[in-house]
């Protein structure tokens, strides 16, 4: 079996977690490439992996002029879509992404012939109409979702909006917002687009398997199942925390509480709800704990504003699992504040390394953080309540162990990476079938 995973860049969250699945599929003898668009850190890669690059449109002698007219009108919707919706919006908003690029994605088969195509993050990659209708129909496509844009008019997460159900318009995370705004015509073209097409939707967490299934993007006969994201458990593991802290160079017997993501000042992350809780720590002594605190944090930008916060070791862009292993290891507790996410990798990676969670009842996050057992789930935005978690949690040594502990045993029994990989070889094979039994029907 030939199987091709598709993702913009071989770096990031969802490149993260799709190059394991890659790795581990050849290990058991699967054909498997990890084909990108854009490697703009340079990463490094092997020959498993193939940079996607697509040629500026050629048109012929015959009907060139007409089709020149016809991609220069379609190129002057999209700039005209992006300019009055979106080239405005303010800084630090999240991500927002149409269906259509200026200029066709359309793939050479012949250089991929794969028996599956397994999409995962495809944002700013694939141009809807042109990289769909390139891959043909026989092609079973499996689609890991790492957020909620394959199923909304280009928001990445919606914020607790649910037009994605019927269609969107009226998007309240773009300028000018309209009936027909950039949000509708995008949901439009992803439906038409994926129209007849045979698709298995795959989610790390149950959350967003049920916004997933609400949405009317999906063509009617769209297969749901959820797969729990697959880790390498001998990579990440427990390292004693003084030998950790004395390789990362952090001298303390401080208690660190640890806080990752691919950027640390993104407000869906939830950073400035972590920093008001340790401001409330520092300042209010009915909750402040009894031990010393400082932070580790690690993601790029930085953290300028450190009144009233205890001691932060800022590490800046961290993407070794290696280094991510020493972090969560010399970390007592780690903190995953998201207002909303599918299932963040960071607080599962910290308890592979068996560090407990305190997270928001938010997204997936409740599915792994297990309130009481694993770490402690605080209240969605509330800064005093998620303060009280760590102060309570800072304190009790022993608590530490045995959360860390039974973080550790979730994760050897529902996370590790063969049981994710076994999982999907299931769905590539039924996916086939499935293909199968429809060609001859």
């Amino acid at each position: 079996m030939r199987v091709s995973h598709f993702n913009t860049f071989p770096y990031g969250g969802a490149a993260t977690a799709a190059k394991r699945m890659h790795r581990q599929l050849l290990d058991v003898g699967v054909d498997s490439e990890f084909c990108f668009h854009r490697n703009d850190k340079g990463v490094e890669t092997d020959s498993t992996y193939k940079q996607i690059n697509f040629d500026e449109p050629k048109f012929g002698v015959l009907t060139g002029s007409v089709q020149r007219r016809l991609h220069k009108r379609r190129q002057k919707k999209i700039y005209q879509l992006h300019n009055d919706h979106l080239a405005l919006r303010p800084p630090g908003v999240e991500t927002f992404s149409m269906a259509e690029l200026p200029n066709p994605t359309k793939l050479n088969w012949s250089n991929i012939n794969s028996d599956v195509v397994h999409l995962h993050w495809v944002s700013f990659f694939a141009d809807y109409p042109s990289f769909f209708s390139s891959i043909p129909t026989s092609v079973p496509l499996v689609w890991t979702l790492h957020d909620m844009n394959p199923f909304t008019g280009g928001c990445h997460y919606s914020n607790q909006c649910t037009q994605f159900r019927w269609g969107c318009g009226d998007c309240h995370q773009v300028v000018n917002s309209s009936l027909n705004d950039v949000s509708r015509s995008t949901f439009s073209t992803k439906q038409d687009s994926l129209k007849h097409r045979d698709i298995h939707v795959v989610t790390p967490s149950q959350w967003l398997s049920d916004l997933a299934q609400q949405s009317k993007i999906w063509p009617s006969e769209t297969n749901f199942e959820v797969i729990r994201l697959g880790f390498d458990l001998d990579q990440f593991h427990p390292i004693p925390k003084m030998e950790a802290r004395e390789q990362l160079g952090i001298d303390t017997d401080a208690v660190l509480i640890g806080f990752g993501a691919e950027a640390v000042n993104s407000e869906r992350k939830g950073i400035r709800h972590l920093l008001n809780a340790l401001r409330i720590l520092e300042s209010q002594s009915e909750i402040k704990t009894k031990s010393k605190i400082e932070c580790l944090l690690f993601g790029s930008g930085k953290i300028v504003d450190t009144a009233g916060l205890p001691k932060l070791h800022q590490l800046g862009y961290v993407d070794s699992p290696a280094m991510q292993a020493l972090i969560y290891s010399a970390a007592d507790i780690v903190i995953v504040p998201s207002r909303e996410d599918n299932q963040p990798q960071v607080g599962l990676e910290a308890m592979a390394c068996e560090t407990p969670v305190i997270g928001f009842d938010a997204g997936g996050i409740p599915e792994y953080v297990r309130d009481g057992k694993t770490g402690f789930v605080a209240e969605l935005g509330n800064e005093v309540h998620l303060a009280e978690r760590i102060s309570h949690l800072a304190d009790n040594r022993d608590l530490q162990i045995l959360m860390g502990q039974a973080g550790r045993l979730m994760m050897e029994d529902e996370f590790e990476v063969g049981c994710q990989t076994q999982k999907y070889l299931e769905l590539y094979q039924s996916a086939t079938r499935r293909q199968l039994s429809r060609a001859a029907a």
